[in-house]
């Protein structure tokens, strides 16, 4: 159609959308045109009738497109080799046609849809051919395993998906074409599902899993000691909280200028009305709650509702692709999403309920269902944030929350009236199980806003930093901007001390005389006047987590005065596996495992962890746990080796 318009809706990248298949490749970039022509038409107040046109050759794009690129797909073979992935492929298809075609049937309805059909595309695309995808999964199929002299001709195959059939046997694939109207028949019984929802394909992974391999020993086992767990449920256990520390804050929330304290009180109470209204408004005990939040004490109350009420609580982050958020709705079959923000389409259709965060029912609660749990039942479903497909969800029972919090509070003593940060993703278990411990300790939690950090650090003055390697870089950058303003004599005193001072503790060397006299004569002039200009004057912990941090950074701040401790887990390991802790800082290393946790190295090297924040395993999968856990071990993914001081270095994936 080729609407002119100088400025382009969404404008393809080689790099970013290209399958390396040119047919494919081709096909899409109409569809980046037609999004275009639609874009300019509605720019430039273009008729109904003209957009209606542009949708209506959109869908017929869908119908021609999608069904070459299936058949494309099932003539090499890859419906053969990789049927599942086809079949999620094939879904996703058509749940996009389905979707032009409701927002035709709206427009010639009267409707305003331009837009939402404009958005809605964008969010399909990024999730159907950018990154790691059903498209690109098969693009290395097709190089791989695709003969170079192959020639696809359209029309020609209509196959059922086959596990025995080679695609390049020509009298097969005859014999194949002969009888596909049968097998189109009885393809819907094939995939009819069971009781559980699984299909008979599913059904049969299941029944068919090896047994896996004993674990084999490769290291002597590394304890961090005993862990006394209670024997108590997430409700239990802030219940106690709130008649310990009542009155004293626990969490501090922006209001106008200034932070304002909560209560263990109010936060107990707040929860109990939240979770009062879900459970009138129909919500069930065991249900699951999708969580799709911002961090913020919002997020806190949910999830103190959820378990309360004794939903099952599953985070839905904000930085989750809307494919992947879409996945996580649907594997964990979330009857109720809480959002603060607008939703994909997809997403919204996912699910049976949706309720804006600022209009939650809240009433009084006759009885919380929370209080029957048993510690080993689940308590919170958690899908990883970093994985670049879709993830398991792990299943995180009370005990394993209990078990994580013990681990951080004993090992890093927090104290009764310190006040933490909160401002990382509360999907992600490290923040979370930080934020408890806290609160564990009589702590309180400052929701600070991270695109504001120094100043709100500066409103807050926090004891404790709870961090990832990203805001210790911005942080440093902001130190060291600010020593330079010092200027002249002072810039000259501190230049290059800190960190020298830093790493001489890191090697464990006795300091000089002479960079022992620099250090405090810059704590003096420059350090303590610059800690407290960026918020960090009161840190007594900085803890860092989610990936590794330069140890230039940690050695860094610990010359200025900041000490870091790195923590290492994965979420089935409910976020806690090892420390690598400030004052014994090993440069390289993740340190050494908390207390009730084993690490001990495999034949092969990989990394092993054992101990009770280990999970039961993952929800809503057949049989992949039975391949992660072995003998009580989980098998990280993870190469690693001890040093000279049985501190675990990790050496990267397996």
């Amino acid at each position: 159609m080729g609407i002119e318009s100088d400025e382009l809706f969404i404008e393809w990248d080689e790099e970013r959308y290209s399958t390396a298949i040119e047919r494919f490749d081709e096909q899409h970039k109409l569809l980046f045109e037609l999004l275009n022509d639609l874009y300019a038409a509605m720019k430039a107040g273009q008729s109904d009738e003209k957009i209606g046109e542009i949708l209506r050759e959109l869908e017929a794009y869908t119908e021609y497109h999608f069904g070459d690129e299936e058949e494309f797909m099932q003539d090499c073979g890859f419906a053969m080799d990789c049927a599942d992935c086809f079949f999620d492929h094939r879904e996703m298809h058509d749940n996009f046609a389905e979707k032009v075609t409701e927002l035709r049937r709206k427009h010639e309805q009267g409707e305003y849809i331009s837009m939402e059909v404009l958005m809605f595309a964008r969010n399909w695309l990024d999730s159907h051919i950018a990154g790691l995808n059903q498209d690109r999964s098969y693009s290395e199929y097709y190089q791989e395993n695709v003969p170079d002299d192959y020639e696809y001709e359209p029309g020609q195959l209509k196959v059922d998906r086959s596990e025995d059939l080679d695609p390049h046997d020509e009298e097969g694939v005859a014999e194949a074409r002969q009888t596909s109207s049968t097998d189109e028949e009885d393809g819907e019984d094939e995939l009819v599902s069971g009781e559980d929802g699984k299909s008979s394909d599913e059904d049969d992974k299941t029944s068919q899993t090896v047994d896996p391999e004993p674990v084999t020993l490769s290291s002597p086992v590394h304890s961090g000691g005993a862990l006394d767990v209670p024997a108590e449920s997430m409700p239990s256990w802030f219940e106690g909280l709130t008649t310990s520390y009542s009155t004293q804050a626990a969490a501090h929330v922006r209001s106008g200028d200034s932070f304002a304290p909560w209560s263990f009180d109010q936060l107990y109470d707040e929860a109990q009305e939240i979770a009062g209204g879900l459970l009138d408004a129909g919500v069930e005990p065991g249900d699951r709650v999708g969580i799709h939040l911002g961090p913020g004490p919002t997020w806190s109350l949910v999830d103190l509702a959820c378990y309360l009420a004794g939903f099952v609580s599953v985070p839905v982050s904000a930085l989750y692709r809307s494919e992947r958020a879409e996945h996580v709705v649907r594997d964990a079959d979330i009857s109720l999403l809480i959002t603060d923000s607008a939703l994909p389409v997809s997403m919204g259709d996912a699910v049976e309920t949706v309720l804006d965060a600022t209009a939650l029912p809240r009433a009084e609660p006759s009885a919380l269902p929370g209080f029957d749990a048993d510690v080993d039942d689940v308590a919170t479903i958690v899908y990883r944030i970093g994985t670049t497909d879709h993830p398991n969800g792990c299943a995180i029972t009370h005990r394993n929350l209990r078990a994580a919090i013990e681990m951080l509070r004993t090992s890093l003593p927090f104290e009764s009236g310190q006040t933490g940060t909160c401002f990382l993703p509360q999907a992600h278990m490290y923040q979370r199980i930080s934020t408890y411990a806290l609160w564990d300790a009589g702590g309180s939690v400052a929701y600070v806003d991270p695109d504001d950090l120094v100043s709100d650090l500066r409103a807050v003055e926090p004891e404790i930093l709870v961090g990832v390697p990203d805001v210790y870089r911005h942080l440093a950058d902001e130190i060291d901007a600010r020593a330079e303003k010092q200027g002249g004599l002072r810039q000259a005193i501190s230049d290059g001390v800190a960190h020298s001072y830093g790493e001489a503790k890191d090697r464990g060397e006795t300091l000089s005389t002479t960079l022992s006299l620099k250090h405090r004569l810059a704590e003096r002039t420059v350090f303590s006047s610059v800690r407290d200009s960026v918020g960090l004057g009161s840190i007594e912990h900085a803890l860092t987590g989610t990936e590794a941090i330069d140890p230039d950074l940690v050695q860094f701040f610990s010359g200025y005065g900041v000490p870091i401790s790195e923590i290492y887990g994965a979420t089935e390991l409910s976020g806690l596996a090892t420390v690598n802790r400030a004052g014994s800082f090993r440069a390289g290393t993740v340190g050494s495992p908390f207390p009730g946790v084993e690490v001990a190295l495999a034949d092969d090297e990989e990394v092993l962890v054992r101990g009770p924040n280990v999970i039961e395993g993952y929800w809503n999968e057949s049989g992949l746990w039975r391949q992660t856990l072995r003998d009580g071990w989980y098998l990280t993914g993870d190469l690693g080796s001890f040093d000279e001081h049985e501190a675990l270095r990790i050496r990267g994936p397996k």
